[in-house]
């Protein structure tokens, strides 16, 4: 699932309580990163990328907040780390793996630009948009 919405409508609280009933449910994996907490771990650990590869595969679930480009620094980077989501979420899908992403973009294939802006486009058939509306209720003091 994809959820998409404005900043403050509550796409971060509803993943990470889907998260919380799966530990209490039993899946003892479940793992919350954003976007650029990937491309850190991805990029940087090239001699850890396998085991963290491995990690975000296998995980009964997988959370990736903040899915938008303002990550990406080059077209290189976007190329490479559109690569490596591309195949995480891909194998995840195959084998049936739950992922949740949330974007403040309302059209995230839009969003992306360059080398990796086909990889998001591909990406995004294995994902129900759910769009979020309302207000920044962290304005509202909730």
């Amino acid at each position: 699932l994809c959820f998409a919405g404005g900043h403050g409508t509550g796409k971060t609280t509803v993943v990470c309580n889907i998260l919380k009933k799966a530990l209490t449910k039993g899946f003892l994996k479940s793992i919350y990163v954003s976007l650029n907490d990937i491309i850190v771990a991805l990029v940087n650990n090239q001699d850890g990328r396998a085991a963290l590869r491995m990690e975000f595969l296998t995980a009964d679930f997988l959370v990736i907040d903040e899915f938008d480009p303002r990550h990406m620094g080059s077209d290189n980077a976007s190329d490479l780390f559109g690569r490596l989501l591309e195949d995480i979420i891909r194998i995840r899908s195959q084998n049936t793996l739950p992922t949740f992403m949330c974007t403040n973009s309302p059209n995230v294939i839009e969003s992306f630009h360059g080398p990796l802006k086909q990889s998001i486009s591909s990406l995004m058939n294995y994902f129900t948009m759910i769009p979020v509306l309302g207000k920044d209720l962290r304005k509202s003091g909730l």
